[in-house]
């Protein structure tokens, strides 16, 4: 079994760790995933995982999570055992201190209408740059961040190999310590793609679908692709494929966040996007 390695920053914290390893018991922390879903209480493996990134503290449903699969793999009712996780996250919370000022300097940058992703990308790494370039673990570190964001998600977002959720791109501006001005700023970016993932992976599906039914009627059968079409065919392949990639590395409370966004559409969005992953595995 893997443990996190970790420094808990105040007695009630190391406290509140050390029942979390006891509810871990000796599973990994996908198995420990797997046993919270089999008694109704989900919560992803990634968050299970960074309940122990210090300083943050984790939610109750995650202390739930814990001592339910505990108690599932024990065989014993698990209230009692899920009231003193609870306490104990309590009593953490009460003694938490009080949040650290970053040790960079708060960027002053006040971003005017991003309407692209590119926009967005180089004010985020102007802000990043008035900050004087904080390593990612730091920020990571960060009391602004509080645990919600690992050092190789503010790498991608930086990189613009990952469009941020609300979510998230709030966390990272209280890292850097950006004031309320440069935060509203930022938020009101371009948020479309990155929350709404299964329209665009839909539209996607749907010409396809169109262009295969058209060559059927035309040909009868599939004929071969010339070579523009079979790399047109290819970069939306390609196209899939990343938003699958980036469904898969959600946690079960970014989930919720999409959900949140969606929640006007009637759409259950877990279960669409997990259809859309279960296609692209089986090659569909």
């Amino acid at each position: 079994m893997k443990h996190r390695t970790v420094v808990a920053l105040w007695p009630e914290l190391a406290t509140l760790h050390a029942w979390m390893r006891e509810a871990q018991c000796g599973l990994t922390f996908r198995r420990l995933a797997d046993r919270a879903v089999m008694v109704g209480r989900p919560v992803g493996e990634r968050t299970l995982r960074r309940a122990f990134d210090a300083p943050s503290l984790p939610k109750g449903k995650t202390i739930s999570a814990y001592a339910w699969a505990w108690a599932s793999k024990n065989g014993v009712d698990g209230r009692a055992f899920e009231k003193r996780g609870l306490d104990l996250l309590a009593a953490a919370r009460h003694t938490a201190p009080p949040a650290a000022v970053p040790e960079w300097p708060r960027p002053a940058y006040v971003p005017g209408s991003v309407s692209t992703w590119e926009g967005f990308t180089r004010a985020l790494r102007r802000i990043h740059a008035e900050a004087e370039k904080p390593s990612l673990r730091a920020l990571a570190a960060s009391p602004g961040a509080a645990g919600r964001l690992s050092k190789s998600t503010i790498g991608n977002i930086l990189r613009c190999k990952r469009h941020p959720t609300a979510q998230q791109l709030s966390a990272l501006l209280a890292a850097y310590g950006a004031g309320p001005e440069t935060t509203t700023g930022m938020l009101a970016g371009p948020r479309g793609s990155a929350l709404y993932p299964c329209e665009v992976v839909e539209r996607a599906e749907e010409r396809r679908q169109r262009e295969e039914t058209r060559r059927e009627l035309l040909y009868g059968v599939e004929p071969e692709l010339d070579e523009y079409d079979q790399r047109l065919r290819d970069e939306e392949e390609g196209a899939f494929q990343r938003w699958v990639e980036w469904v898969d590395s959600l946690s079960a409370d970014e989930f919720e966040v999409l959900q949140g966004q969606a929640s006007g559409s009637g759409l259950d969005l877990r279960a669409e996007l997990a259809a859309y992953a279960a296609r692209a595995r089986l090659g569909m």
